[in-house]
């Protein structure tokens, strides 16, 4: 199908309804819409947008949404968006009536959709490592897999084993590592543009050694723990100095050199994007007559500029901005907004940011009116505030597109993501057989009936089903299944 603005809104819209698990887990997601089925961008260059999405600030695929084209950044960010933080504001809004038993309906859905999402997770692992073997890095995509996991795993095993073995948290060991993708962002940005091109074994030391007391402070065992600023410190110095050297010194960085032409279509998304968001805050005054309006606005903009990490970062950062400053009451935060957020489809950040909103509206006593008014410019808001982050790093990294570094990092990227992604998947095995146990079904047979349908929809898609039809079999099916079973 060839791109115009319907089947744009249609594509992303649709990733917005099936996006369960949020963040990284929707890369395998897109790439398959965008790169396998739609074949609108090349699986490179693909690639190289999860690059910049990755380091980008608030959520990750609202970043990959923004600049994969420069028609339709503002359509597709905000196409994927709007689904999951509209269904949350319309719970938000009846959840007086719905009660808890709107929630039980979307998790007894949101299995099946799990287990669909866990399909797609481990068909863009297999594609990924192909195109590993293809340019010759099979080794090590598997070795930066391993690592990947094992670095961010910890947590998730953990409470795998406390649900499997029904054993009390407390006495599950801490995990020794349970990184965050960011950190290992940060770790693998330090290697690569640390060695550049260099041969030199103590180089490659420092370059390994660094790393890994930066992964021993950010772990889950208090070592090192007070370290983690200095080392992020002593990183970007030992960067900045490597990159020096190569730039002043390195004849064939001279020769190399191409003079840069500047495109501003890019810039151009920008100035819409910020357009937008001021449109959109001036109405909402105008309707409220809210003179905080525009302190929310500031503060949802810098809640999602200064939150890197995604959901579960945004949740500390929300806390802070928010909570502690009055701005909304910590007991419905916690209690509805994060709680809530997390069965929702799509990103965790704009739900959040979303309830937010809402919540405010509503605590100036004028009905669901202003709640919906500030919670819809809250998701603007915060989409906006990805978009200009990910533009913003778009720009720059098209300034050095021709750097061995940058190939690199595109080149590894990937295999760190699927090994974030195997992580990832485990938890959302641990998340849908939560809603099961719930329901009073035992641990085992629950991650049973879990690995059942993800190969029951894997043998579907072996005999040519389309996703949208594996997507209702296991949302509808499971939705219904347990609705009859109880």
């Amino acid at each position: 199908m060839n791109q115009n603005f319907l089947s744009v809104i249609l594509l992303f819209l649709k990733m917005g309804i099936i996006g369960f698990g949020g963040g990284a887990a929707l890369i395998p997601v897109i790439e398959n819409e965008l790169v396998v089925k739609k074949k609108w961008i090349e699986k490179e260059r693909f690639d190289f947008y999860v690059a910049i999405s990755s380091i980008s600030p608030a959520s990750l695929p609202v970043a990959l949404c923004s600049i994969w084209s420069n028609k339709y950044s503002l359509l597709s960010a905000y196409s994927y968006a709007l689904p999951g933080s509209l269904l949350f504001l319309v719970l938000m809004t009846g959840f007086s009536l719905i009660g808890e038993s709107g929630l039980i309906y979307i998790g007894f859905a949101s299995v099946g959709i799990i287990s669909f999402i866990l399909l797609i997770i481990y068909s863009f692992i297999r594609r990924s490592y192909e195109q590993g073997k293809k340019i010759g890095i099979n080794k090590q995509f598997i070795i930066i897999i391993a690592t990947s996991f094992f670095l961010t795993s910890g947590n998730v095993i953990r409470r795998l084993m406390s649900t499997l073995f029904i054993l009390d948290m407390d006495h599950v060991p801490n995990s020794f590592f349970s990184l965050s993708m960011i950190d290992l962002i940060i770790m693998i940005f330090f290697i690569i543009f640390f060695i550049g091109g260099s041969t030199s074994k103590y180089v490659k030391g420092i370059a390994i050694i660094i790393p890994v007391f930066y992964a021993l402070s950010r772990g889950r065992i208090d070592i090192f723990n007070e370290w983690d600023f200095v080392l992020i410190v002593t990183m970007i110095v030992l960067v900045i100095a490597s990159v020096f050297y190569d730039f002043a010194y390195k004849k064939n960085n001279r020769s190399n050199r191409r003079a840069f032409k500047l495109d501003y279509k890019p810039l151009r998304n920008l100035f819409l994007f910020l357009l937008f968001s001021i449109v959109l805050t001036i109405i909402a005054f105008l309707i409220t007559g809210g003179e905080r309006t525009w302190e929310l606005a500031f503060r949802v903009i810098l809640s999602s500029l200064i939150s890197f990490g995604g959901g579960e970062a945004y949740i500390g950062v929300a806390d802070a901005i928010f909570i502690q400053t009055g701005f909304i009451s910590a007991k419905i935060f916690y209690s509805q907004i994060v709680g809530m957020s997390s069965a929702m489809p799509g990103p965790v950040l704009m739900s959040i940011a979303a309830g937010i909103g809402f919540t405010y509206g509503i605590s100036l006593g004028d009905g669901v009116l202003f709640g919906w008014v500030y919670g819809l410019l809250s998701i603007a808001l915060a989409v906006s505030a990805t978009a200009f982050g990910a533009i913003i790093l778009f720009t720059c990294f098209e300034i050095f597109k021709d750097s061995l570094r940058l190939h690199m990092i595109v080149r590894y990227i990937i295999p760190i993501i699927c090994g974030v992604l195997i992580s990832i998947a485990l938890s959302l095995l641990y998340q849908a057989s939560s809603v099961l146990i719930r329901e009073g079904i035992s641990p085992w047979l629950s991650t049973g009936l879990i690995v059942l349908i993800f190969f029951v929809l894997m043998v579907c898609k072996k005999h040519q089903v389309n996703d949208m039809a594996l997507l209702l079999m296991g949302g509808v099916g499971t939705l219904m299944s347990m609705i009859i079973i109880l």
